[in-house]
């Protein structure tokens, strides 16, 4: 999975049809929302235990770019601290995909070592609006070093995600 959920983050903010990368990086309103996860974690293809990740966005964006930043705790202590961006293209009135972009801090605590402290997190989700305030969603993301580490194995999960929007 290495890249791939990566590049689809930098191509989508292409396909963003209310604010394409390509119209530049003008500041907009966007809606400001939080999140929390819960997730199983998965390493070389093995489930080795769950997390819990809060997500919080601003208010604004850059074209498509909005920041945000996360931070994730797993079972076994690992801990994962990012701020990047979040593109989120709308496929209907009600459903929605996010795509997650992050550099971020590692560390491993009892956790599998994934290499090197710093690890970019990229997400793609898929979700659906239950009222103007809340969503809920599933998200699928990977982390790794991009490489930057000689030893660069990654980790994944699979969350199911609630959102609160529009404070």
């Amino acid at each position: 999975m290495n890249g791939i959920i990566a590049a689809t983050f930098w191509a989508s903010t292409f396909l963003n049809a209310e604010a394409s990368l390509i119209n530049g990086l003008d500041v907009k309103s966007q809606l400001a929302e939080v999140s929390f996860s819960v997730g199983e974690v998965s390493f070389q293809g093995e489930s080795i235990g769950n997390e819990v990740t809060i997500f919080a966005a601003s208010p604004h964006s850059f074209g498509p770019l909005q920041p945000t930043f996360s931070l994730s705790v797993t079972d076994q202590g690992g801990t994962w601290f990012g701020y990047g961006f979040l593109n989120t293209l709308e496929i209907s009135e009600k459903s929605f995909a996010k795509f997650r972009f992050m550099p971020g801090v590692y560390s491993a605590g009892n956790d599998v070592e994934l290499g090197g402290w710093l690890m970019f997190k990229s997400e793609i989700e898929l979700g659906f609006e239950i009222n103007e305030f809340w969503a809920i969603s599933l998200g699928y993301d990977h982390r790794s070093s991009g490489d930057i580490w000689e030893y660069n194995p990654g980790m994944e999960t699979v969350q199911l995600k609630v959102t609160r929007q529009k404070f």
